[in-house]
C-alpha cells in the first residue's frame, strides 16, 4: 500500500475489474479481511453490493452490514485521500466478501477497503 502522506493523482477515466485484496491471517485472532470489488466512472460517489456478500452458512444479517458498512468506511476514507479532500466521481461494487462469525473484524474491513482503492489507483496509474 502507498505511503499514507504522499498525495496521488489519478483520475478514474476507465473501468478497474477484479480487484481482490485481503489483510490480516485466518484464524489468528487478530481478524481477516477479504474482498473482491470493481472500480468504474461514475457521475457520482456509488457505493454497490450486489447481495452476494454471504458465503455458505452466515446468515447473521447484522455482521454482514457491519462488514459492509467498514470496506465503506475504507473506501471513502482512500477515496477522499486519493481525491485531496475530495471523494472522485466513482462507483465501486463490492462483489464479493468474507463474512465469518469469528474472524472479521472492522478494522480489517476498514482495511481492505482502502486496498481496494489504492489497487485501483495503481493500475490505473500503469505500475502494474
Amino acid at each position: 500500500m502507498p505511503d499514507r502522506e504522499v498525495s496521488v493523482s489519478v483520475v478514474f477515466d476507465r473501468p478497474v475489474r477484479d480487484i481482490a485484496v485481503r489483510d490480516g491471517t485466518q484464524t489468528n485472532c487478530a481478524g481477516f479481511a477479504k474482498i473482491l470489488a470493481d472500480i468504474e466512472p461514475a457521475e457520482r460517489f456509488e457505493f454497490l453490493s450486489n447481495g452476494d456478500a454471504a458465503p455458505a452458512g452466515v446468515l447473521d444479517d447484522e455482521l454482514i452490514e457491519q462488514c459492509i458498512g467498514a470496506v465503506r468506511r475504507g473506501v471513502l476514507d482512500e477515496l477522499t485521500r486519493v481525491g485531496d479532500g475530495e471523494v472522485p466521481p466513482v462507483r465501486f461494487v463490492l462483489r464479493r466478501i468474507l463474512v465469518h462469525l469469528v474472524d472479521s473484524a472492522e478494522f480489517r474491513n476498514e482495511a481492505v477497503g482502502r486496498m481496494a482503492v489504492a489497487e485501483a489507483v495503481r493500475r490505473l496509474n500503469g505500475a502494474y
